[in-house]
């Protein structure tokens, strides 16, 4: 170890200098955790570290590594992901979305600090709502448009996906993307993106220190030469298309920031100019409604959804022996359309048809759910009328319509004698007839207060004895080839339903 390797001290200093962000100094031999838990060493309470996010670590011989601990959001490296590195002098370090810049002393002398975006790389674009826009006919009748659609707010995806296409006949951009962010975990999420399809991850096109850099106040950016600047040059979002301008608009609700508007021009392009900034900014502001709109509704979904989900695991509690039923349906229904290739919309039906197929007993008296012995014809209808209850019950919530069919339909047989409507065939919508083979097969490996419960492999011998009869014959050809998981999940071994 020579004496100036062991004279090193290290400091990481906020890219952001207005930050509420704390300093981070190490002498050689220290090791410091960072996090946003009280068990790391440096605390940052901001939602996109994880409890225990990274590592630092300046060895005696004044060599300064960083480790992700299985975080979130991960560690960036002068813009690229990294599972560990080595760090050296004006290298940024991104712990989620909290960047600090790496400053070397060697003995008294300290490095001058690492450079930020530059004055000269980028612009701030005034967005205030009382700011006016240069007249121009084909952007008001655009924004006339987009104002009509999201009164009539109904389709997120094709709302976003219009706002795209009418700033690309404005702005010009070769690229565009609109992104969510949450702000629990700090993660940006592309909700629509030009070209279509082209991307999945922020990653891929857009750097995240212009993004994070845009959403620390409410002006617009336009980056010019980005190429040029120390913090961008190395992004492996602005090197791969050789950006040549970029325009990062936030979006904001009214708890803070819920997003960003994101486009740029590659190659030779010409750079944007602040009259696009603006324009951008006038169609942001409608993204930015419609996002918040689709969240607060998503919000409310997922609650009341999970109250009813509560609801009808409460029904199955009432009786003993069928506590957990809705469940353990549902994970067979998900695994046999997994093997039928049904898509991820198809699934989330079925997830939510097979959670709610019982709640209609509700209406269904104690006495006559846990009978030991056989039931008398009123008791049977009792029992049947579970079906057109709970078709009634939830036929009027939006999110549920394409659920519906599951819940009445899940009992109607092949042949046509089952209930309540006695549809047969191809008239069995197919989903329930999916489930009707996950009911049935749960019911018979269940004990009964009137019987004990049946064999796995003799319950699999009789749904394939009722193919075209009680079962649609393609149903139990998919039953056919995942019996093993049935039978696993029966057993309660972990089996992934993707």
């Amino acid at each position: 170890m020579s004496p100036e390797s062991a004279k090193r001290r290290v400091r990481l200093t906020p890219v952001n200098p207005a930050s509420r962000w704390p300093d981070i100094d190490l002498q050689p031999g220290d090791t410091k955790t960072i996090g946003r838990g009280s068990q790391a060493n440096v605390v940052l309470e901001d939602p996109s570290l994880s409890r225990l996010h990274a590592r630092l670590t300046l060895e005696p011989g004044g060599v300064l590594r960083v480790e992700d601990l299985g975080s979130t959001n991960g560690v960036m490296i002068n813009g690229s992901p990294q599972p560990g590195a080595l760090l050296k002098a004006d290298d940024v370090v991104g712990f989620g979305f909290v960047e600090y810049t790496v400053l070397i002393r060697e003995g008294t002398q300290s490095q001058a600090p690492a450079p930020t975006i530059s004055d000269q790389t980028i612009m701030r674009v005034s967005v205030s709502k009382d700011a006016a826009l240069p007249a121009d006919k084909v952007v008001l009748e655009a924004l006339l448009a987009t104002s009509r659609e999201l009164m009539a707010f109904g389709d997120l995806p094709a709302l976003l996906d219009r706002v795209l296409d009418r700033l690309q006949a404005i702005v010009k951009p070769d690229r565009t993307a609109i992104l969510l962010f949450d702000q629990t975990t700090g993660v940006l999420t592309p909700r629509a993106v030009r070209p279509r399809g082209a991307y999945t991850s922020v990653s891929q096109f857009a750097s995240s220190t212009v993004i994070r850099e845009a959403l620390s106040s409410p002006d617009a950016l336009i980056i010019s030469d980005p190429m040029s600047d120390p913090r961008l040059q190395h992004a492996a979002s602005v090197v791969q298309a050789y950006v040549r301008s970029a325009i990062c608009v936030p979006l904001f609700g009214r708890a803070g920031a819920i997003g960003a508007l994101y486009a740029d021009r590659v190659g030779a392009a010409e750079d944007f100019t602040p009259e696009l900034a603006q324009y951008a900014a006038a169609f942001a502001s409608y993204a930015a409604s419609a996002l918040e709109t689709a969240q607060l509704y998503e919000d409310r979904e997922r609650h009341f959804r999970a109250t009813l989900e509560a609801f009808a695991k409460a029904i199955d509690a009432r009786d003993p022996y069928t506590a957990g039923h809705s469940e353990r349906v549902t994970k067979y229904a998900l695994t046999l359309a997994r093997a039928r290739g049904l898509s991820d919309e198809d699934r989330e039906t079925i997830r939510r048809g097979a959670m709610l197929h019982d709640i209609g007993k509700v209406g269904v008296p104690d006495a006559v759910l846990r009978k030991a012995g056989p039931l008398n014809a009123s008791e049977r209808a009792a029992i049947e009328a579970h079906t057109t209850t709970g078709f009634r019950m939830l036929q009027a919530v939006p999110f549920l319509m394409e659920a519906l069919p599951l819940v009445r339909s899940h009992h109607e047989r092949w042949d046509g004698h089952g209930y309540p409507d006695k549809l047969a065939g191809t008239r069995i919508h197919p989903h329930a007839r999916l489930l009707s083979v996950a009911d049935t097969y749960d019911a018979m490996t269940s004990a009964r207060p009137y019987r004990g419960a049946i064999a796995r492999e003799e319950a699999a011998r009789r749904i394939r004895s009722e193919s075209g009869k009680q079962f649609d014959p393609a149903a139990v050809e998919v039953f056919d080839l995942v019996e093993g998981e049935f039978h696993a999940l029966r057993e309660g071994t972990s089996v992934a339903l993707v």
